[in-house]
């Protein structure tokens, strides 16, 4: 829902808002600059980060071989994978085409100068990637992949290329770590004094449970997708929204048009497109 402002202009339901943004850097910067253009007060407070995997002889060697054209698709399945090439300097053969999970990954690969070559339609997921980017596709006319991943992502894509007989090798290319919170933004997050915290992920979720505990009831959690939300439940939140489309782009973008988005009420049950309030007992790769 959209309220009319004293100059007569319509401002979206996020007008007013502090939003807490879990993650730094570039990214955070952006969803923080997407947020003040919808009049909220975006609070960029990292809960977790990339850093260089533990075996980082391994990555390299991948790298290295990467650059050299021994791959012929580089998969990406978050932009921080992006970031940890672009750190280390990668600079990919025109034979090495890109493929990408969802738009937030290839506008940061685009920026990082690797030109994107298959993004999938619809919903951002691994299987979504695999399952369109395989259709049509034969593995002996097919090169060798490279999927790069975190420590701690499943590793959908790599195994459902391999079973569906394509030639791949999986590369650890960074791992996530928490970020302690500054001790008064945990304070607005206990006492309400943030309006909604973007869920991007697991990780996200276990740091906010491990420094914060139990979030205020009128504190709202709103999820980049369904499996994040899944994650977040098991971890004892109550989501108040997920995100029809899986990007932080159309999650704030949703949330800014929904009704009485930022209205509490009683924990229910949670569903795409449905807001309710957060933070009960209080869960990102």
């Amino acid at each position: 829902m959209t309220v009319a402002s004293h100059g007569g202009a319509e401002r979206g339901a996020l007008d007013g808002a502090r939003v807490l943004i879990p993650r730094g850097g570039g990214w955070g910067e952006r969803v923080r600059a997407g947020l003040s253009a919808r009049g909220a007060i975006g609070v960029v407070a990292p809960l977790i980060a990339s850093v260089p995997p533990r075996d980082i002889a391994a990555r390299d060697r991948d790298f290295r071989a990467l650059a050299a054209g021994e791959y012929e698709w580089l998969f990406l399945t978050s932009a921080a994978a992006v970031e940890q090439l672009s750190r280390a300097e990668v600079r990919l053969p025109a034979s090495v085409r890109v493929a990408v999970v969802g738009a937030a990954t290839a506008r940061a690969a685009a920026a990082a100068g690797y030109e994107v070559s298959f993004v999938p339609v619809g919903h951002a997921s691994a299987r979504a990637l695999v399952s369109q980017w395989c259709a049509g596709r034969e593995p002996r006319r097919t090169g060798r992949s490279l999927v790069v991943r975190s420590d701690l992502a499943t590793s959908v894509v790599s195994d459902e290329l391999e079973v569906r007989g394509f030639a791949v090798d999986a590369c650890i290319g960074y791992r996530t770590v928490g970020v302690d919170l500054e001790p008064e933004i945990a304070v607005d997050l206990r006492e309400g004094r943030i309006d909604v915290v973007l869920l991007t992920s697991l990780s996200v979720g276990r740091e906010l449970r491990r420094q914060v505990g139990v979030l205020a009831p009128r504190t709202l959690l709103a999820s980049i997708g369904p499996g994040t939300t899944r994650d977040a439940e098991r971890l004892g939140f109550t989501v108040a929204y997920t995100a029809r489309n899986q990007s932080i782009d159309a999650l704030i973008a949703e949330l800014d048009a929904q009704p009485d988005a930022l209205t509490t009420t009683p924990p229910d049950t949670i569903s795409p497109g449905r807001m309710t309030a957060g933070g009960g007992t209080e869960t990102f790769r």
